[in-house]
């Protein structure tokens, strides 16, 4: 078992993983100080609800004496909306929630994205619990970040709101699709490219393209969120620093929502990062030899290093509603190496659209 450790201004929280934290989730909430008389409202979907590790865990919260419900919403990107969220605080009040209670998000980015913002929100704030079931949400579940989509852009609604703890079961993993894991590998090798040169090399040297051992994971996991931790603790509200976080995200985020989510978060951030290492070439901040190991190892764990055969302008029109930018120029985190991200503030649209359709001719 791993155990790291986040400093917040609004109170400090464990990430613990391991291979039992799911049937000891209970336990771990014991462990937390939450009190016997706490309610506890479990948020997950339909697909993580009906399999057994989510079972074990609601059985262990009530195993510990604690009142539960479990809340299950539709899978998939569309559950991470201001209409379910609607739908669930009603039932919070039905259960008696009350300030003093806890909500844990058991799921994927989106399950704790929907939560931790229902936790922001009901009552002005009741704490909450992040129980990580997918590869992607190594990297969702530190930092506070919650929220939900807008029909105009990903993330557009929500708040900095740190979780009581991350309680991350590793063998929940091994229940994922192929597609799932793969997704999930863009920001493991984002975390390397950003702060951890030694396991962006574990990565190319051998590629994780399955759930490996657990022996063999929690290592790599660690490393991977150490190096979130270490932006987050610096940077909590994104005000200079944390903003190295959004590489690959900028692009990514525009060319998953054109997609209409057909492309996974994964493999939009892995497009995402080749084009902006791209990018970074052409600002003559990184060697076109390192780019192409960024290219390299992204196609060696099976994600699509091409842009889609996409209208450029909706690209950009959608680029121009995230909330990064402020002005005409947009705003980027750019490589300079591996392990090193700078933050550049006035990329132009024209500059974008050059890296973008080269791309495009590249790929035919």
């Amino acid at each position: 078992m791993s155990t790291l450790h986040v400093k917040s201004k609004t109170g400090d929280y464990p990430v613990v993983a391991d291979g039992h934290v799911l049937e000891k989730l209970g336990e771990h909430l014991v462990a937390l100080n939450t009190p016997k008389d706490t309610r506890v409202t479990i948020i997950t979907d339909e697909t993580v609800g009906q399999l057994p590790f989510a079972k074990t865990a609601i059985q262990s919260i009530e195993d510990a004496g604690y009142r539960t419900q479990c809340l299950e919403v539709p899978a998939g990107d569309q559950s991470k909306s201001l209409a379910v969220a609607s739908t669930l605080y009603p039932k919070l009040l039905a259960f008696g929630m009350r300030r003093s209670d806890l909500i844990v998000a058991l799921g994927g980015g989106v399950i704790g994205d929907l939560a931790g913002f229902i936790a922001a929100t009901y009552l002005r704030g009741i704490a909450f619990v992040q129980a990580p079931t997918t590869l992607l949400a190594h990297d969702s579940s530190i930092g506070g970040k919650v929220g939900v989509n807008l029909p105009e852009g990903k993330n557009l609604v929500g708040a900095f709101y740190p979780p009581r703890a991350v309680l991350y079961d590793l063998s929940a993993l091994a229940h994922l699709p192929a597609r799932q894991w793969i997704n999930g590998m863009a920001e493991v090798i984002k975390h390397g490219i950003i702060g951890n040169p030694q396991l962006f090399e574990q990565l190319e040297a051998q590629p994780l393209t399955s759930c490996p051992d657990a022996a063999v994971l929690e290592p790599i996991l660690t490393a991977a969120m150490k190096v979130k931790i270490d932006v987050v603790e610096a940077d909590e509200r994104e005000a200079s620093r944390r903003q190295v976080l959004n590489i690959g995200h900028t692009l990514g985020h525009a060319i998953e929502q054109r997609s209409h989510y057909q492309l996974g978060h994964g493999e939009a951030v892995s497009i995402g990062l080749v084009l902006e290492a791209k990018l970074a070439v052409a600002r003559g901040l990184l060697d076109e030899q390192t780019a192409r190991r960024i290219e390299v190892v992204l196609a060696n764990h099976g994600l699509p290093t091409a842009p889609p055969r996409d209208d450029w302008n909706e690209v950009a029109a959608l680029i121009d509603v995230d909330k990064k930018h402020g002005s005409t120029l947009w705003t980027f985190a750019l490589p300079t190496a591996i392990g090193d991200v700078a933050i550049v503030k006035d990329v132009s649209k024209a500059e974008v659209e050059v890296v973008y359709q080269r791309a495009l001719e590249e790929a035919e």
